[in-house]
Order: structure tokens, then sequence, then C-alpha cells
């Protein structure tokens, strides 16, 4: 293992339990004609976002009564607030859950959208989205049709990373690796450690940008008949679209804990074993605490193989990896408890802490 480990898993989802989750989900399913090329957006830096609240500031109300705050470019005039109200529709209508509160959104004239977002002359970014803001940049006008994408699937996929902004996939960012379940599904953390994948890369590496693949992905639930046109590494089967889904629906808050107890004594057994099996990639810390005066030590195995094993005085040891990343979608960890001397009593306790 190593400190951000590439061992471990996500949990298995058949194909019949993603369509039966997608099937009964309240949210419209949408198809989408061939498109040319993947779609292209862009995640803004902090403060990038300050010149998209220059306008006209609106409220505008969606069907389930959220409120959202719409920045209006004067030049689009009175379609500008016509604009607002059907964005609010479209984004209300897709899966989501509290953060659609905490949208912000600026209308401007489709022709700069790509400057207002950064690009350059052949960019061609159709809208960008600004964490630190919450603020998405749309065109007020549409999209081109000839460019191959509705506005309706624009906003889509802007509303992922906003969805993404506002989930947890500590300690990675789920902004640039996707939210816990569905980052953990696809084993991104360990193709990040190969080299596979470039979180937050919005440059040459766009396609292979996991945070863009998440995007995507989230889009799929609402347009399954998408093609795929981000890095094969990260095309979402039915499992990873039940992942996502959880995502939305029912986001991860937390971790794990274990707490195992035993005895080792002088003439009983000298080791006592463990087993956890790691569904989700996320910080790992395993602690001992054995009696007084004993010599304990720890061992940690995964796929057959020791990852590693402490050799310190006493029986307070502990093994913590900041981000313990999976090479299975399960994968079983075995902790073994290892007297090496001392402690007629021998009671100890094995706490493990995990992300799930």
């Amino acid at each position: 293992m190593r400190v951000t480990l590439r061992h471990f898993a996500a949990p298995l989802c058949t194909v019949a339990v993603a369509a039966a989750l997608l099937a009964g989900g309240a949210q419209a399913v949408h198809a989408a004609p061939l498109r040319l090329g993947p779609i292209r957006d862009r995640i803004l830096p902090p403060g990038a976002a300050r010149a998209a609240q220059a306008g006209t500031l609106v409220s505008i109300t969606t069907p389930s009564g959220v409120t959202l705050p719409v920045t209006i470019d004067t030049r689009l005039g009175a379609a500008g607030t016509v604009a607002a109200q059907r964005y609010a529709d479209i984004l209300d209508g897709l899966p989501h859950g509290d953060e659609l509160a905490e949208l912000r959104m600026t209308l401007v004239p489709s022709a700069e959208v790509n400057a207002r977002c950064g690009g350059s002359d052949s960019s061609g970014i159709l809208a960008c989205y600004s964490p630190s803001a919450s603020r998405m940049i749309l065109p007020g006008d549409g999209v081109d049709p000839a460019g191959g994408y509705s506005i309706e699937y624009v906003l889509t996929h802007e509303y992922g990373h906003h969805i993404a902004a506002n989930r947890s996939n500590a300690p990675m960012t789920a902004l640039d690796y996707g939210p816990k379940r569905w980052s953990s599904y696809e084993l991104v953390c360990d193709k990040v450690g190969q080299g596979r994948l470039f979180p937050g890369d919005q440059g040459a590496n766009y396609l292979r940008d996991p945070g863009e693949s998440w995007a995507e992905t989230y889009a799929r639930l609402t347009y399954p008949d998408e093609p795929w046109r981000f890095s094969t590494l990260l095309e979402p089967d039915a499992g990873a679209l039940v992942a996502a889904s959880l995502d939305v629906s029912d986001p991860w808050t937390g971790g794990k804990t274990r707490t195992f107890r035993s005895t080792l004594t002088r003439s009983g057994a000298t080791s006592r074993s463990f087993a956890i099996t790691l569904r989700l990639d996320g910080r790992l810390a395993v602690r001992l605490h054995g009696p007084r005066g004993a010599q304990y030590d720890l061992r940690m195995s995964s796929l057959g193989v020791v990852r590693t094993r402490t050799r310190t005085r006493g029986a307070q040891d502990s093994i913590v990896y900041g981000n313990a990343c999976r090479e299975a979608r399960e994968e079983r960890v075995t902790l073994t408890v290892l007297r090496r001397s001392g402690s007629r009593g021998g009671a100890f306790r094995l706490t493990v802490a995990y992300a799930g």
C-alpha cells in the first residue's frame, strides 16, 4: 500500500437494479441525437465569475417553489427573463437535491459565452460553472443548433458540476474526482494513480478529467442514449448510473467505524485476524489499544499481499492512510494483531475507521 493506496472497492450493481432504479424514479428520461464532438465547458477559478454579476438581477421561482437569483445581461431584454424562467423549469425537472437552492445563473448573449468563460477564439465553450460562486454562465439566447447540442443538454451537464461542488469525496475534491459513490465505483483514484486520468485538467487532458466524465454521467440519467465522447475508462455502465443516482439522492456524508475486541495470552494464540471490506475510496485508520507491558504489532494485507506491518514498542500501534484507493470494487482487507511478548491478561481493542 502507498500513502495514497491503490487497492480497495465500490459496491457491485446489477443491470436489473440499475434499470429498476432509473425506471422507477420520477425524473423524465429523454433521447438525444448523435453529436459531432464532446460538449465543451469550463470550471472557473475563484474570482473569475465576478464580471458575470453585471446585469439585471431577477428572482425566478421554479415549479417546485425554489427561488433562483438570475443575472440577465440587459442586451437580452425581455427575452432574457423568459429564458431564465425556462432554464429554471428545466433544472427543476432534473435529478437534484437541496443544492438547487444554492445555484445562481448569469445569462449573456451566446456570442459572448466563450469569452466570458475564459476561452480562446477556438475553444467553443458553450457554458461554464464557478464553484466558488455557485454560478453557471449560460447563453440567454440559446445555443447554435449547428453545434449539435440543445440548451437542455448543456444545462444538464453544467448542473452536474453544481452537484459535485455540493458533494463530499473527502479527502479528494468531488468537483475534480466526482462524488464519492460514482468515483469509487469507477475506481477513479486508482486510475489517477496510474497516470491515466487527470482531475481538474481543463486543458490538454480535458477528455480525461474525471470531473467532466462525472458531469456527462449525470447527464446520462436524463439522456441515456447520448453517445459517450469522454475517456473510455469512465464510460458508464448500469452500476455507474446507479452510483451516480445515489450521489444525487443520498449524498455520502461520512465514513464507518468498526471495533474488534479479543485477547492474546502467553499460553494461547499469538495472533488474531479480522477482516473488513472496503467499497469506497477514502481515509483508512486502524488503531490498536493493547494491554500495558505487552508488545503487539499490526499487519495489514489485501489481495494476497502484505501491505504494511508495524514494529513499534508497546501495544498502541496504528496504521493511517490519508487516502486508501482501491484496485477492485470490493476489496477484503485482513488486519492481524500479533503478540511479540508480554501480558498475561492480553485483552485488546482494534478500531477501524474507513469511508465505507
